[in-house]
């Protein structure tokens, strides 16, 4: 049967069986995912911007029990606690909270992704200053932007990753570094195969290699994910239909195991080194007088307007580090004591689902003060200095 089975476009196999490491790496997994743990997301995004770095620093009880902190490029902006259904949020950057606001519901989906509020736009902002406040009360937006705790009783956030979800990767950076399990779970599925590390392979090339070998009598052992070939040039075609490569494509993994749990987890989403192979594939020239990386920004642009049209995620160009310690240990979480409660719907995946309405409206009002502020920043900066009052008079 496998000898008739077609090869997709993504380049794998209705024919491919899960090979002694795959198993390994899928019993770690099962092995880890449970355990309390401390643990450190690191993700580095590439694009035409520049660099940026975002890290979370948690640790995790159980399944419903965890805190985290975001830091952007080495900055702390958030601070979130889970305990059960109770969730405290606090912006140690108020003007980071624009990243985590409850986005407008779009028409092609049934539901509102993670966290969403259903089918509805996003409705016009409220000129009443906040919707989902007590009356006499502060709304949870004014709260944050003081960089004070909000305690929402019910407001935990749900699964974070649904079939229905429109939530991108990089979106939400905490729901991000708690979905790696799953994250790996899919890449497993979607690499040529998984390989135990070996440096003596014949097809092992260490000079396109981005990641630590494992030090000897460590008793760390190293997966490498195979990413499959880039689909052929007949395959791509041209128009709406296309096919275009995706994340996996580039993506270069390991997962490093110890006595059976995961301990760490990388990922290098490698455009540069498959340049040359997309020059061919889509016969176009990219410029010879930039560097490479820049190439592969550029590269990233043009397959990202073509996958965003067909209504694609978008290829996130990226380094990630996942590391675990603490595992099965006495970790506790505890709830802040300085909080104010309020509701924390305008946050996205957040807040209890019978909030979400006036959360959308509370997310569009923050938007638009910011906007304004951004607008009234602009105008003071493009207009004339005032007159020195202590010059003399003119003559």
């Amino acid at each position: 049967m496998c000898g008739v089975l077609v090869v997709t476009a993504f380049g794998l196999t209705g024919c491919k069986g899960a090979t002694d490491a795959e198993k390994r790496v899928r019993e770690a997994l099962r092995n880890t995912e449970k355990l309390s743990n401390t643990f450190l997301y690191k993700e580095t995004v590439y694009d035409n911007a520049g660099k940026h770095e975002t890290d979370v620093r948690g640790l995790v009880e159980d399944d419903f029990r965890y805190k985290a902190r975001v830091a952007t490029d080495g900055k702390p902006v958030l601070d979130e606690v889970v305990s059960d259904d109770a969730l405290a949020v606090r912006f140690l950057d108020p003007p980071s909270m624009e990243r985590f606001l409850r986005k407008p519901t779009t028409a092609k989906q049934s539901g509102g992704g993670v966290g969403g509020s259903g089918s509805a736009p996003e409705p016009a902002a409220d000129s009443g200053g906040g919707t989902s406040a007590t009356p006499g009360e502060p709304a949870a937006a004014a709260i944050l932007a003081s960089k004070r705790w909000v305690l929402d009783s019910a407001g935990a956030p749900s699964a974070f990753a649904t079939a229905n979800t429109d939530q991108k990767l990089g979106d939400d950076p905490i729901a991000d570094s708690r979905a790696v399990f799953a994250y790996v779970d899919r890449a497993i599925n979607e690499a040529m195969r998984v390989v135990e590390w070996n440096p003596e392979s014949l097809e092992y090339r260490a000079d396109e290699d981005p990641f630590e070998t494992p030090k000897e009598r460590s008793g760390v052992t190293r997966y490498d994910f195979e990413r499959p070939n880039l689909p052929k040039a007949s395959e791509t075609g041209s128009g709406a239909n296309q096919v275009t490569p995706d994340a996996r494509h580039f993506r270069k993994m390991s997962v490093y195991i110890k006595d059976k749990r995961i301990i760490r987890v990388v990922e290098k989403i490698d455009v540069e080194s498959r340049l040359e192979d997309l020059e061919k594939i889509y016969d176009t020239k990219f410029p010879k007088d930039r560097p490479p990386a820049d190439v592969a920004v550029i590269a990233v642009e043009a397959l990202n307007v073509i996958r965003t049209g067909q209504g694609q995620d978008p290829i996130r160009m990226r380094d990630m580090e996942f590391s675990l310690k603490d595992l099965d240990s006495d970790v506790k979480v505890d709830m802040p004591t300085d909080t104010m409660k309020g509701s924390l719907a305008l946050l996205a995946n957040r807040g209890r689902p019978g909030d979400a309405a006036n959360g959308v409206i509370e997310a569009a009002e923050v938007r638009a003060q910011a906007q304004a502020a951004t607008a009234a920043g602009a105008d003071q900066a493009a207009a004339p200095p005032p007159p020195d009052q202590a010059a003399p008079p003119p003559g």
